[in-house]
């Protein structure tokens, strides 16, 4: 009986390990070609953002889409706590990227962008500590459940506002580096809303 949530520990670890790790690694090997100052943090930024996005996204929709396109899409939302965990690994190496380039930059982004990322940042790792039944049992459910709904809905907020950075105004490259971004990051909000509206329909018809 104790051999599977053991196993269970083990898998969501190494996902948190390789998510960090191949975070780390991005980040290396921008610096190394475009150099640790401004320019090279800022694409370094731009790179692990988009990788901790692909750990973020599952676990944002993956119950969403369970809840709309069916059953197939159920042994992803039943990963949703990993794949979160593994998120908030990744974004710890975004996160030490941020705190650099503030050290480098002659004009760093100001207070109002700090604080609206930095309280992003926060509700990562609120979250990922919750999710932990040692930290969550602190919380009355129904502060918990806020904590969780407004948290993961402000790191998707940030995450567009991250992606908006008006792609259509450069080259391809640049259009194609923002748009399937972007597209994720609104179809992810889509399918909450919709599953929402679905459980809500239903919850009024088993009530009636």
């Amino acid at each position: 009986m104790t051999a599977l949530p053991e196993v269970k520990r083990r898998v969501t670890g190494a996902w948190m390990a390789g998510a960090f790790a191949v975070a780390f690694a991005l980040a290396i090997a921008v610096i190394a070609r475009a150099g640790a100052g401004h320019d090279g943090t800022i694409t370094a930024l731009r790179v692990t953002a988009r990788w901790s996005y692909a750990w973020f996204w599952p676990a944002y929709a993956g119950g969403a889409l369970a809840a709309v396109l069916g059953s197939a899409f159920r042994p992803l939302a039943q990963r949703a706590r990993d794949l979160g965990l593994a998120f908030a690994a990744a974004q710890s190496v975004h996160a030490g990227l941020v705190a650099w380039l503030y050290h480098v930059a002659a004009h760093p982004p100001g207070m109002g962008t700090l604080a609206f990322f930095g309280t992003a940042l926060f509700f990562t790792y609120a979250l990922a500590l919750t999710s932990f039944p040692q930290f969550a049992e602190r919380l009355p459910p129904a502060s918990l459940r806020a904590l969780r709904t407004v948290g993961v809905e402000f790191i998707a907020l940030a995450f567009i506002v991250d992606f908006a950075v008006n792609p259509f105004g450069g080259s391809l490259s640049r259009l194609l580096a923002y748009l399937p971004f972007q597209l994720l990051a609104f179809a992810g909000v889509v399918l909450r809303i919709v599953a929402w509206q679905r459980r809500f329909i239903e919850s009024r018809r088993l009530v009636g």
